[in-house]
C-alpha cells in the first residue's frame, strides 16, 4: 500500500512527520509540498492524505487533478474538514468549536458511532476520537457514515459510490494537533486510522 501525504510547510506540517521519534515518518511513502501538487503524479499511491489547515487556494486549482485521481480509481483523505468544497459531492460546512469542554468534572464530547458494527471501530474506539471537531458534512445516502455527533450530523465518513475509488472525509485534526505537540490523544487516534485506511482499501480492491 503506498501513501502519499500533501503537506503546506507550516511547521506543524513538518513535526507532524519529524516529531515523536519520526513515528509518522515511515507511514507515508512521500510527502508533497501543496505547490507541487500540479506536477505530482498521483497515480503512483494507492491512497493520498490531505493534511489539515491546507491553503484552499492550491486545493481549488487542483481540484480536476484530485477528482481525476478518484475516478480513476485512487483513494483520497481528507483530515480537519476544508475552506471549499473543491470536490463533487463534497458538501462542508464549518462549525463552533469546543475546545474546552474536557475541563468541566464528568464532561464528555458528545460523538458517537453511526454502525458500532463497521470495520472501524475493530481499529479504533470512541474516547480516541474524542478532541474537538471543526464541522460537519452532508451526504447522500449511498455513503458510509462512520462518526457523528449528537445531533446526526456527520463527522467521519467514507464515499465509494460517486468515485471508482473512495473518499475518506473527516473534520478531526489529529495531524496537526500531533504537529503542535498536544492533544496526546490524537497519537493513537492517527496510528489506528493510517492503519484502518490500509485495510478498508485492501479489502475492497
Amino acid at each position: 500500500m503506498k501513501k502519499a501525504i500533501i503537506l503546506g510547510g507550516s511547521y506543524y506540517h513538518h513535526n507532524l512527520l519529524y516529531s515523536h521519534n519520526k513515528k509518522f515518518l515511515p507511514m507515508f511513502d512521500e510527502s508533497i509540498y501543496i505547490p507541487k501538487l500540479h506536477s505530482t503524479d498521483l497515480t503512483a499511491f494507492d491512497c493520498v492524505f490531505l493534511a489539515s489547515r491546507l491553503n484552499t487556494k492550491f486545493l481549488v486549482l487542483n481540484s480536476q487533478k484530485l477528482l481525476d485521481y478518484l475516478e480513476n480509481g485512487g483513494n483520497l483523505v481528507i483530515l480537519g474538514g476544508i475552506e471549499d468544497n473543491f470536490l463533487p459531492h463534497l458538501d462542508y460546512k464549518e462549525s463552533e468549536v469546543n475546545f474546552w469542554w474536557w475541563i468541566h468534572e464528568g464532561a464528555d464530547l458528545p460523538l458517537f458511532a453511526f454502525d458500532s458494527k463497521q470495520n472501524f471501530w475493530d481499529f479504533i474506539n470512541i474516547k480516541e476520537c474524542k478532541w474537538h471537531y471543526h464541522g460537519t458534512f452532508k451526504v447522500s445516502k449511498e455513503c458510509q457514515r462512520i462518526l457523528i455527533n449528537e445531533i446526526g450530523e456527520n463527522i467521519l465518513y467514507k464515499d465509494n459510490f460517486h468515485f471508482k475509488g473512495a473518499l475518506y472525509a473527516s473534520s478531526l485534526d489529529p495531524d496537526f494537533h500531533i504537529g503542535q505537540g498536544f492533544m496526546p490523544v490524537t497519537i493513537p487516534f492517527f496510528e489506528k486510522f493510517i492503519r484502518w485506511i490500509d485495510f478498508d482499501i485492501k479489502a475492497h480492491k
